[in-house]
């Protein structure tokens, strides 16, 4: 059977799978998929952010598979600004 791609994958299915990276220790190892569905962003912007993104979130790569930890994730999120209002964001 073929993978899905990215927008096949059900908003339910995003969700839980975002609920599962919220559930887990730090040290967890998740898939870009899981990532993708915590950060609520697509599969391919992990992938550009990978190639162009040098200040971006920490990934291990084990052959063609990418990891990320969720220790990275939150330490990512973290480091982004945060914003009272919308005029603050330009």
């Amino acid at each position: 059977m073929a993978k899905k791609t990215w927008r096949q994958v059900s908003r339910n299915e995003k969700m839980e799978m975002a609920q599962y990276v919220i559930d887990s220790p730090p040290n967890t190892p998740l898939s870009a998929e899981h990532t993708a569905s915590y950060l609520g962003v697509s599969t391919a912007t992990l992938q550009k952010m990978r190639c162009e993104d040098t200040n971006g979130i920490t990934f291990t790569k084990i052959g063609r598979q990418v990891i990320y930890y969720k220790r990275d994730l939150d330490a990512y999120l973290d480091s982004m600004p945060a914003y009272q209002h919308t005029a603050q964001y330009a």
